[in-house]
């Protein structure tokens, strides 16, 4: 397989499989085109230990994904959930912010963005006063 050129770039959101059979949800890290090895960072897998880590994956194991755009609200979710998983505070923020513009934007006088004069939690917790 090696020294031909991949067709997966830093940033491709793919899945596929591992050696050991692990199924991975993620975005590619760096490409080793020599090997025909992409690196993954994991963000979703059926081994929950993966999650978060970076593996190294066949080119021929994976996938692509197709981009998303973020004016849909279940896809902006979608990331927020991945930002949490992988920590990401400043990603978090911003599609927070843009999923609180994509609400504004989908209702006409902002229902279901304050929920009792509270604005509502994704996670489904209040600030208690």
């Amino acid at each position: 397989m090696g020294g031909g050129m991949m067709r997966f770039e830093v940033s491709d959101w793919v899945q596929g499989k591992t050696v050991d059979g692990e199924f991975i949800h993620g975005y590619i890290e760096t490409v080793d085109a020599q090997k025909g090895i992409a690196r993954v960072r994991v963000v979703q897998s059926d081994n929950e230990e993966a999650v978060g880590r970076v593996i190294g994956v066949r080119e021929s194991w994976l996938r692509s994904l197709p981009v998303n755009p973020l004016a849909d609200k279940n896809n902006v979710e979608s990331l927020i959930d991945i930002a949490l998983a992988t920590y990401d505070e400043a990603w978090f923020n911003e599609l927070t912010d843009r999923l609180n513009g994509t609400k504004r934007k989908n209702s006409k006088n902002g229902d279901g963005i304050r929920l009792n004069g509270r604005p509502n939690n994704r996670l489904g917790l209040f600030e208690k006063k």
